[in-house]
């Protein structure tokens, strides 16, 4: 009927069907012209199994984004916290460099003022 007329017409080349599957897994419009959701009416006209890839692939693009994202920002976390650390350290042994020094500096100046 004109269900599976107009949402199958969103499928009827690979450019049109790989347009469509992004403006409804990535951007979420998956609606037609009428406000119709697109994946009900597959999903009536071809069957369970429509609306099953449709679902699973839904499920997996949005997990799949929120891990990569989520994994850049704990890589990003992790890289920062290992740079400070090692300022840390390096500003340690610089702090026990000057104290060597000035202790040098003030038993010279000691011995220097005893004879």
């Amino acid at each position: 009927g004109t269900m599976l007329s107009a949402s199958a017409e969103y499928f009827q080349s690979l450019p049109a069907a790989f347009f469509t599957s992004f403006r409804c897994l990535v951007a979420g419009e998956c609606i037609d012209e009428m406000g119709r959701p697109i994946f009900v009416g597959l999903a009536e006209a071809y069957g369970w199994h429509t609306a099953a890839v449709y679902c699973v692939a839904s499920v997996l693009i949005t997990f799949g984004l929120f891990n990569v994202i989520v994994a850049i920002y704990v890589e990003n976390t992790v890289a920062a916290a290992k740079h400070n650390e090692h300022r840390r350290k390096q500003q340690r042994l610089l702090d026990k460099q000057m104290f060597r020094r000035k202790a040098i500096e003030l038993v010279g100046l000691i011995l220097h003022t005893v004879h």
